[in-house]
């Protein structure tokens, strides 16, 4: 029977057939308009290839209703207005060779069929020997209008109602505040790109960005990501290898925890590529705590020979031909240039002030904990060794370090022996040696207090006398936007100051008492890149996560023998598993059998 039944499937096969162009044109958009800031991406793009030295653009509505480009390049003739409709058609590349010495930002001749497949768009251009120009009208990729106009020299390409004629798609964007979030941080790599050419940025009525032409790439960045930013930032200009590089490396006390404020330009082409953001972190090994990022704008020139940009149709994936000597000559180059800089040395992260496990009350940077009581009685914790012992390495015989083990169950009665390297609580146990991670510890604590306090109603929130005001990038002001509310909930008050600038005029209370500017900074980079929804409980948990992190003791922290104590107690009397917010052990255990094999000692009696 099942031969039988396959041997009928066999012989009605489905007849293989020509796509129709709509359908084909909505799969090739569905690569290369992923959402408005795409959309804004290839239009700037092919004005910088007409040679623009002024781009206007304006969005409406998080870019569904409007995304307007308008450009003084070369222009195009009327016949070739309705031939760049179609896929493929392209002036940038006319033979197959040519894909391998690609100088110019476009070349696949898909943006504008792509776009217009799924939108509204009115295409108006004129080169400057035409006595007048032309006008196409394009809904969902069929041509409604062709005529004659006057107009300036340049193009001016209008798309209006962006995925009309695909729901799910239009369906699936995020919020307005944050697709404006995107169409800003599009424009900023365009602009940190060619920092010589124009740029007006318009949202809505407001005029968000007007950057005059000629700018060099600092006073570009100023602009940009903020005075403050650039200020800490290092001018470089190397060579090595098959590589020259040019731009600017922000100094290790402007990371940030997450990379969305790496920027590297391959030839002039913003690109997202693993083999440059490896290289980058090494060459920042060392200057900065773990999991921090660098702020960077990199400028990167090679032959168009040795890297390949035709790797998808976003253009900004690229592979190099000669992968490790860019990855070398990059690290090199940047470790170099920031070595250069006296001002580059290894730099703390500036601190929000830890928190009391006792109660919230401003402390200073790097200052104690308060214990809760007084401290116990003599004998009760034993004295420290002296600071330069205490920052010795821990040396175990070969194979015992190794046999480490988280202890997520409830720990028998701990002894504090000291603190090691200001990172971790060293404690004798009837189990063995338990090394406690300070943050991991401290981060848990804050964690359930503030989930407790939330589930009162709202976070309390303590006012600064004087508000701190924070300049944000675009995107990150969107997201600001987008998330106030829910920060206000959790204790956090932010207020537009005009322009990107936002001031911040209240914080929970374990975060009083510092500097709350990188903390906010942080955690709007965080929970934006988590792409939570801000109404879900899943935003609010990973906020919660987050707040505590910030609000905790900072590696490299001295504390008291009463304060060590103190964190301890407090710890071993949550219930297990003893996790930080975010599912690390707070524990770890070296057991007394581990420790006995390792000295090769027999076991003997307690």
């Amino acid at each position: 029977m099942l031969y039988l039944l396959a041997m009928e499937t066999q012989s009605n096969p489905k007849p293989i057939r020509l796509l129709p162009e709509e359908v084909s044109n909505q799969i090739a958009a569905g690569e290369v308009v992923e959402r408005p800031a795409s959309v804004l991406k290839e239009l700037v793009e092919n004005s910088l290839d007409a040679g623009a030295g002024r781009i206007g653009v304006e969005v409406a509505a998080g870019g569904r209703r409007l995304i307007r480009v308008v450009d003084d390049g070369t222009g195009m003739l009327p016949d070739d207005l309705l031939l760049a409709l179609e896929r493929h058609a392209t002036s940038k590349v006319a033979r197959a060779e040519d894909l391998t010495h690609i100088s110019s930002l476009g070349f696949r001749g898909e943006a504008l069929p792509s776009i217009a497949a799924v939108s509204r768009m009115s295409l108006r251009s004129r080169t400057r020997d035409a006595e007048a120009g032309g006008l196409v009208g394009v809904e969902g990729g069929k041509v409604m209008a062709v005529e004659e106009v006057g107009c300036p020299v340049g193009t001016l390409v209008e798309v209006r109602d962006l995925f009309f004629n695909t729901p799910a798609r239009r369906k699936f964007l995020k919020s307005q505040a944050t697709e404006s979030g995107h169409l800003a941080g599009a424009l900023v790599r365009l602009a940190l790109a060619q920092p010589q050419v124009a740029f007006r940025y318009t949202v809505g009525t407001q005029v968000t960005y007007d950057l005059p032409a000629g700018q060099d790439l600092a006073s570009r960045a100023g602009s940009l990501l903020g005075r403050a930013t650039a200020e800490n930032m290092v001018r470089l200009e190397e060579e090595e290898g098959p590589l020259r590089l040019m731009g600017l490396a922000g100094l290790p006390s402007l990371s940030r925890t997450a990379a969305d404020q790496i920027y590297t330009f391959v030839n002039g082409r913003f690109v997202r590529d693993k083999v440059l953001l490896h290289a980058i972190y090494q060459a920042y090994r060392g200057l900065m705590p773990d999991g921090r990022r660098p702020v960077v704008v990199l400028h990167i020139t090679l032959d168009p020979a040795l890297v390949d940009v035709n790797v998808h149709p976003a253009k900004t994936e690229v592979r190099f031909t000669q992968q490790q000597e860019v990855h070398q000559a990059l690290a090199g180059a940047l470790r170099r240039g920031l070595g250069r800089s006296r001002a580059a040395r290894p730099a703390p992260r500036p601190m929000v002030g830890a928190a009391s496990l006792a109660r919230p009350q401003p402390l200073p940077e790097r200052g104690p904990i308060a214990p809760l009581r007084p401290p116990a009685p003599a004998g009760r914790v034993a004295e420290p060794c002296a600071p330069a012992a205490l920052d010795e390495p821990c040396i175990f015989p070969a194979g015992g370090a190794n046999r480490l083990r988280p202890l997520y169950t409830r720990a028998e009665e701990l002894t504090v022996i000291g603190q090691l390297h200001g990172l971790y609580v060293l404690c004798s146990s009837p189990q063995g040696l338990v090394l406690v991670d300070q943050h991991a510890a401290h981060e848990r604590l804050t964690y359930e207090r503030l989930k407790a306090g939330l589930a009162q109603g709202e976070l309390p929130r303590q006012g600064l006398l004087t508000p701190q005001t924070l300049e944000l990038t675009p995107g990150e002001a969107a997201w600001a936007t987008e998330q106030a509310a829910q920060w206000a909930r959790l204790g956090l008050e932010l207020e537009p100051f005009g322009g990107n600038t936002w001031a911040i005029r209240a914080v929970p209370p374990h975060l009083a008492g510092g500097d709350p500017r990188p903390a906010v900074r942080d955690l709007l980079s965080q929970m934006s890149a988590s792409g939570l929804p801000v109404d879900t409980p899943e935003f609010v948990e990973t906020a919660l996560r987050s707040l505590a992190c910030h609000g905790s003791v900072r590696q490299g922290q001295r504390l008291k023998p009463a304060e060590l104590e103190e964190l301890v107690d407090r710890i071993c009397a949550l219930p297990p598993p003893l996790t930080c917010p975010h599912g690390r052990p707070v524990m770890l255990l070296l057991s007394r059998h581990e420790l006995d094999r390792s000295f090769k000692r027999s076991a003997e009696p307690a």
